[in-house]
């Protein structure tokens, strides 16, 4: 009986709301740059111009309408989440760089919400139906890719709500995405669980 693992596994990809505080895990270098990466790529959708040679080199500025610019609500919350849990875990980035180590860059460029990284994941095969990985957080954004059976599927972020963002490959490149965890049943439709 798997009932650990699994326990384990669904309360990493099903927690309805971050901590507030980062005491919980152990988090580093990857996790500091994917937040920064993230919160600045919030802030260049909504315009911002980047002076510092990180942003300049991350960033297109071409369209950038200045520095004091304006979040929506929903951009609000998640860059304050995320700045949140970069001064917990006391993230330093060098800004007078001109790159940067995120792993999935590409991917992360591609989703509508950004998800707060967990230092901490499992991975398990899919053996349920064929499901529509998401941009964002609900389904009405757009298709990224599709989660069918055979695919391995990792999971190493924060959930919210009932959606979190997984990676599902079938051997080649793996996609990024928002998934309804709880709506695909992952308890019953997952096997070999590994993390």
């Amino acid at each position: 009986m798997r009932l650990a693992p699994l326990a384990v596994a669904l309360a990493l990809c099903c927690a309805a709301a971050p901590a507030a505080r980062a005491e919980v895990w152990k988090y580093g270098a990857a996790e500091c740059n994917q937040l920064w990466f993230m919160r600045n790529l919030i802030m260049d959708r909504a315009g911002y111009c980047f002076g510092s040679p990180l942003g300049q080199a991350l960033y297109d500025n071409d369209d950038c309408s200045g520095k004091d610019i304006t979040l929506s609500p929903e951009q609000t919350v998640q860059a304050n989440r995320i700045r949140a849990l970069e001064q917990d875990i006391g993230c330093r980035v060098d800004t007078a760089a001109t790159t940067l180590d995120v792993t999935g860059m590409a991917q992360l460029r591609r989703l509508v919400d950004m998800p707060l990284p967990d230092n901490g994941g499992s991975a398990c095969t899919w053996a349920g139906p064929e499901a529509v990985l998401h941009a964002g957080k609900g389904p009405g954004t757009a298709a990224l890719g599709r989660l069918t059976a055979g695919d391995r599927v990792g999971f190493g972020w924060i959930g919210e709500g009932d959606w979190t963002v997984i990676s599902a490959s079938s051997g080649g490149p793996s996609i990024l995405g928002w998934i309804d965890v709880r709506a695909l049943h992952f308890e019953r439709n997952c096997t070999d669980w590994a993390g």
